[in-house]
């Protein structure tokens, strides 16, 4: 949303920051019926020998080359503000990650059916294609098939090699988080009058049970090592706002305390973007300036926001990120149940005032959630709780906006996994009892008939 901005205006006070968050409560646009939808989702793309075994994680420019070959992907030039990537017909688009994960960015859609049908058109048709070159499409939320260190970052866009720095200077988490780990993130509109704030509200109460319910990224002692990555990331950036945890409602007021409070990620030199020292918060920056940059602009905040991570982010929309990257098979799951949380006046209000009173422990939640999942007895009750509400609430949606299978889907989820107090995570660790190609296709992508050409 940011990253044009020019204005080159000294920012000297805090309401000057207030000013800019409070355009992401602004929608984005405006939509019939319950409310618009647009899907992100991150994979992993991976060498296989003839037996179907993991060799290693595909470079940038293996993908690169397969990709444009495609006739119906149109690559796009590229830019000093934005990734080179590929577009679909429909106007999704395909972008490299720093560790050569793909992600599909879809439009948004006017029904959660057509996003979602869009999003398995487009990911079918390119696991089909890198099929062909002994490539594998791998839906997983942590790359659990080869270590971390064996990734490089790859992007030379100035903002990666900067935040690989500045996240190495914090630990190892960040090298984690940018080349090892993969998500689905559900995009949904922030309404009117009230709702924009419930929405808002409700989507933070409820993250630890995203979180929990929808691990797929099995580690040492966790369901959910991609959540990990970001807890341990860095505090002052990422999580739940602490103005939130401590009562504050309004999202701007809450999120402005966390921007000032975050470190500063990156400064943007004459020709350069040079990473930050964690301490160094944009609070600082503003009060007393810094002895090489100066003070900040409004160009500097607006792109300093870019680079926070809460588990729910405003841009004009809601952008909910709490969920692992799933296999096809169930990635319907958690778009259902989020869009019967917050599009469904009758569960929303519900829910937020069942979490309401949980809000003070969602640091510790979401730790829990991270470490057991739905297998922590608490967790589970209330995720149990809470997806049935949200999944009458789909269904209150109606057959317009969400296809009738993908409920059905739904209900099959919960039953195998959230009300047994297990998570994906747990089945795609024991597919490793019968050796890492057991484990790999589990998570692959199917193979079919092209769609986009």
């Amino acid at each position: 949303m940011y990253e044009g901005a020019t204005n080159m205006t000294a920012v000297t006070e805090p309401d000057q920051v207030r000013a800019l968050l409070a355009a992401m409560l602004v929608p984005a646009a405006s939509c019939p019926g319950p409310g618009a939808v647009g899907l992100e989702s991150e994979h992993f793309v991976v060498h296989v020998d003839a037996h179907g075994a993991p060799v290693g994680r595909a470079d940038l420019s293996t993908m690169t080359a397969v990709l444009d070959e495609h006739p119906a992907l149109d690559p796009e030039p590229p830019s000093a503000t934005s990734l080179t990537g590929w577009r679909t017909a429909d106007g999704a688009r395909l972008l490299p990650e720093p560790g050569a994960q793909l992600e599909f960015a879809g439009p948004p859609a006017w029904t959660a059916a057509a996003a979602l049908g869009s999003m398995s058109n487009a990911i079918g048709d390119i696991a089909t294609v890198l099929d062909s070159r002994g490539l594998a499409l791998v839906s997983a939320g942590l790359d659990v098939w080869h270590p971390a260190g064996s990734v490089r970052q790859q992007l030379a866009c100035p903002r990666y090699p900067a935040m690989h720095d500045y996240f190495a200077r914090r630990g190892p988490h960040g090298r984690t988080m940018m080349t090892h780990t993969a998500s689905l993130q559900v995009n949904l509109d922030l309404g009117t009058g009230s709702q924009p704030v419930d929405r808002w509200a409700t989507a933070l109460l409820a993250s630890p049970l995203t979180t929990a319910t929808f691990a797929c990224s099995p580690a040492a002692g966790a369901v959910n090592g991609r959540a990990l990555a970001w807890q341990w990331l860095d505090p002052t950036r990422t999580g739940v706002p602490a103005a939130f945890v401590a009562g504050e409602d309004d999202p701007v007021r809450a999120l402005c305390a966390q921007a000032l409070a975050a470190d500063v990620l990156l400064f943007h030199a004459a020709e350069d973007t040079v990473p930050g020292e964690p301490g160094f918060t944009l609070e600082r920056w503003i009060t007393d300036g810094h002895p090489v940059h100066g003070r900040p602009t409004t160009a500097d905040v607006a792109y300093h926001l870019t680079t926070l991570f809460p588990e729910v982010r405003l841009r004009g929309f809601l952008e909910i990120r709490s969920v692992d990257a799933l296999p096809e098979r169930w990635r319907a799951v958690p778009v259902v149940l989020l869009a019967g949380l917050l599009y469904d006046d009758r569960t929303l209000d519900g829910v937020r005032a069942l979490l309401e009173p949980q809000r003070s422990r969602l640091p510790e939640l979401l730790q829990r959630a991270a470490h057991l999942g739905v297998a922590d007895g608490e967790l589970c009750a209330m995720a149990v709780e809470v997806w049935t509400m949200a999944a009458e609430g789909a269904a209150r949606l109606g057959p317009a906006f969400l296809d009738a299978a993908d409920i059905r889907r739904t209900e099959r989820f919960l039953d195998r996994f959230t009300l047994r107090g297990r998570t994906p995570a747990d089945e795609l660790r024991e597919r490793f009892v019968d050796g890492p190609a057991a484990a790999l296709d589990w998570a692959r992508e199917p193979v079919g008939t092209l769609t986009l050409c």
